[in-house]
């Protein structure tokens, strides 16, 4: 059906100019001025109608049609989701338990980018609602190219007891398999440390070492064990490395910030010499012994977690409590 030339109603110039006002005040925000080249797309979309945005409601087949308008729709609802999580919130899940009992493993949190400034990717290409995998096919969820300086938003700062989310700084080289990935230089150094006191000699106590002397060890560590895992690619996977908005994200509260010095004396953070206020349900770990298991009214009551029972089996009786469970 060819489409027909009509003149660009009044109603039609106040939505383009809006949209484009509206865009145009977001590229100041971000500071990134490479989204002007959609301005002309936006001007056709209203005005000119030179592309055909919408073919398909033309077409003769219904089954064109059906699917088409289900594509258009999954693919303006992926872009939006896509935008919404970079500039305004994103949904995170808390992958350890270092800030329980505040927050639980497994919990789903909204973290909202508009607090401290949201971060311009810097891997643009990427497929929304994933970090760096594409679930089912196990391949790279974004494109290394291009790839962006980094440079953040300006917003609001970070304050003394706020729990953030950042990506994982260790994360930026990995191995694929999932059994290794958050532990790969972790790895290098643990089988560098045994194939050295192996084939070259024992490891003295390094605490007992200057500190350049324990830095010349670590490094000779290192450099064994990436040999190592390198050359082990069947049980450890290729090894990666990953940009900064791709590594994996972390929940911490922060205890210190730029400027201050830190210091943690018997379990408490000192911040410039005084003792920093610790957060409510702080837990510390215990070494217990159980004459026998611990009643369920009684676990339920000290608020234990399945985990907390299974971890003080698996490390020999140490067990993080919190104040009023001890």
């Amino acid at each position: 059906m060819k489409r027909k030339n009509q003149k660009p109603t009044k109603a039609q110039w106040i939505k383009m100019s809006v949209v484009c006002l509206l865009y145009i005040a977001f590229l100041i925000w971000i500071r990134s001025w490479w989204g002007v080249i959609v301005l002309p797309f936006i001007f056709d979309a209203y005005i000119t109608k030179k592309i055909n945005w919408t073919w398909w409601k033309d077409a003769e087949n219904p089954v064109t049609r059906t699917v088409m308008s289900w594509v258009d729709a999954i693919v303006f609802a992926l872009v939006a989701v896509y935008f919404v999580n970079i500039y305004f919130f994103q949904n995170y899940t808390i992958p350890s338990s270092s800030l329980e009992k505040s927050l639980l493993v497994g919990d789903y949190l909204f973290v909202s980018k508009m607090s401290y400034g949201p971060r311009v990717p810097q891997t643009p290409l990427s497929m929304p609602l994933t970090q760096h995998t594409m679930p089912i096919l196990g391949t790279k969820s974004y494109s290394e190219w291009p790839q962006w300086e980094y440079k953040r938003v300006k917003g609001g700062k970070v304050q003394l007891n706020d729990i953030v989310v950042f990506n994982y700084p260790a994360g930026d080289t990995v191995s694929l398999n999932p059994n290794y990935q958050a532990v790969y230089y972790r790895l290098c150094y643990g089988y560098g440390r045994q194939i050295y006191d192996q084939m070259v000699a024992p490891v003295p106590v390094l605490d007992s070492l200057p500190v350049m002397q324990q830095r010349s060890y670590l490094l000779q560590f290192y450099e064994l064990g990436r040999q190592y895992v390198a050359q082990n690619q069947a049980e450890f996977g290729e090894v990666t490395w990953r940009p900064v908005d791709r590594r994996e994200n972390y929940v911490k509260r922060c205890v210190g910030l730029p400027g201050q010095t830190l210091q943690i004396k018997d379990h408490i953070v000192y911040l410039d010499g005084k003792p920093n206020k610790e957060p409510d349900n702080v837990q510390y770990n215990y070494r217990i012994s159980l004459k026998q298991n611990i009643p369920d009214e009684l676990v339920r009551e000290l608020g234990l977690s399945q985990e907390d029972l299974q971890g003080a089996a698996q490390r020999g009786g140490v067990m993080p409590l919190t104040q009023h469970a001890y």
